[in-house]
This record gives structure tokens, C-alpha cells and sequence, in this order.
């Protein structure tokens, strides 16, 4: 079943998108980008793009999940393109309340022969997006 968040207008990543499971991904690029949150407050993030998955949705980075992938690859988001990373969906505090959020691992995944461009788990395409047989 999708969650019923998959089915509003979005720009970016969430963590429902993991299914609540860790996702390895390979970057392909990272730019700089502008979210707009609550209130129509701008901020300026990291715009983390990945080979695989359907949505072709960035993930907005903030400042725990570039040091996590900074430890790995180092500082230059250029450098982090074609490198691996794995995402996992767990929450954090925010504005007092807990929510939903994906953090990146801080450790370099394990190669897989032949398959270094699959992901582990491909984040839930939206429901316009789905193919037959994706059930």
C-alpha cells in the first residue's frame, strides 16, 4: 500500500519513500538548491541526486547526512559523485515535535560484484509512475 503522502505534490525525497528500509544509492551529482518550508521560510540545502530510483526526486541535504557523506568521500561534493551511499528512515526532533526524516550511514556500503549500479531497494515510485507487475 502507498503511503498516502506519496500521493501529494512533492519536490524531494522522504522517508516513506525508503519503505522503511535501508536504501543504497549511488550519487550522481549534488547542487546547490533552495527548499522552501513551513511558512514559506527559504533555506538553502545541498541538492543530492541519485542514479537510481524512478522518481528521479533529489534528497535535500542537512548538515548531519553531508558530514556523514563528507566522512566518507570528503569535502568536495564534486568527489562525491559516482559513490555510494545508503539511506535508512528513522525520526528526529523538530520544533518540538518528532518527525519523520533519512539520515545517510556513516560507512562506505560493500561493493557488489555486477551490481554496483542496483540499488538494494528502489523508493516507492509515485502511483502515476508504477508499472504492471510493480505490486
Amino acid at each position: 500500500m502507498p503511503h498516502w503522502k506519496s500521493m501529494t505534490e512533492r519536490d524531494y525525497l522522504f522517508a516513506f519513500d525508503l519503505n522503511g528500509k535501508d536504501v543504497t544509492l549511488t550519487i550522481e551529482k549534488v547542487v546547490a538548491g533552495e527548499i522552501i518550508g513551513e511558512k514559506g521560510k527559504k533555506t538553502k540545502k545541498p541538492m543530492c541526486f541519485c542514479r537510481e530510483g524512478r522518481e528521479k526526486k533529489p534528497l535535500a541535504l542537512n548538515a548531519t547526512n553531508c558530514k556523514a557523506i563528507a566522512g566518507m568521500y570528503g569535502n568536495d561534493t564534486d568527489n562525491w559523485a559516482g559513490k555510494r551511499v545508503t539511506l535508512y528512515p528513522t525520526q528526529t526532533e523538530m520544533g518540538g515535535e518528532t518527525v519523520d526524516c533519512i539520515r545517510v550511514r556513516p560507512r562506505v556500503p560493500p561493493e557488489r560484484a555486477g551490481r554496483a549500479e542496483q540499488p538494494e531497494t528502489e523508493p516507492t515510485p509515485a502511483p502515476d509512475e508504477r508499472q504492471p507487475g510493480d505490486d
